[in-house]
């Protein structure tokens, strides 16, 4: 049989663009930079509210982690009504809080944390269930002086995935995680 039969040729060359093209891919999708940060509204301090003399916890706030797929936001009047009922608090972005609340509005918060579209996360599964700590994912909440501005999530991909649900016993079927 000879190698310059064209079709083979092709053939082969068609293989080797798509294992190049598909690893490059791959590679940037595991490697990429991160997005720019982002600048949210409201210059929110986890390390202040985690204080332990006030005794919060992320679910404290972050009701959704014990309840279903997503965390959640507090709403502005649950900010008030728990922690900021001294209209003369000390914070200079306290007027942003009061501004929105007057208003009925929420605060306009950025997301930045973000898994692709195909694949299913659900906060209560992993908190509640699991028993997953919240910095497992997010890091250190409690140190933070300053809000989210680029993904937390980025190193979550599904090798890191796989690897802990491995280690805890948990499914690996593609369609547990995956729509």
């Amino acid at each position: 049989m000879s190698t310059s039969n064209p079709r083979i040729l092709v053939a082969a060359g068609i293989a080797a663009l798509v294992v190049l093209v598909g690893g490059g891919v791959f590679a940037y999708s595991r490697y990429k930079a991160l997005p720019d940060p982002v600048t949210q509204p409201v210059l929110f301090n986890h390390k202040i509210h985690m204080d332990e003399k006030l005794g919060l916890t992320c679910d404290s706030c972050h009701k959704g982690v014990n309840e279903g797929p997503h965390a959640t936001i507090p709403a502005v009047a649950t900010c008030i009504k728990l922690c900021h009922t001294d209209p003369q608090g000390t914070s200079p972005e306290e007027p942003k809080l009061r501004e929105a609340a007057a208003k009925g509005n929420a605060i306009p918060w950025i997301q930045v944390n973000k898994l692709p579209g195909h694949v299913y996360f659900s906060h209560v599964q992993h908190v509640k269930f699991a028993k997953m700590d919240c910095k497992e994912c997010h890091g250190e909440m409690k140190d933070r002086t300053e809000p989210v501005s680029q993904t937390q999530t980025s190193r979550l991909d599904m090798d890191t995935c796989i690897d802990c649900h491995q280690e805890k016993g948990v499914s690996t079927d593609c369609l547990r995680c995956h729509k």
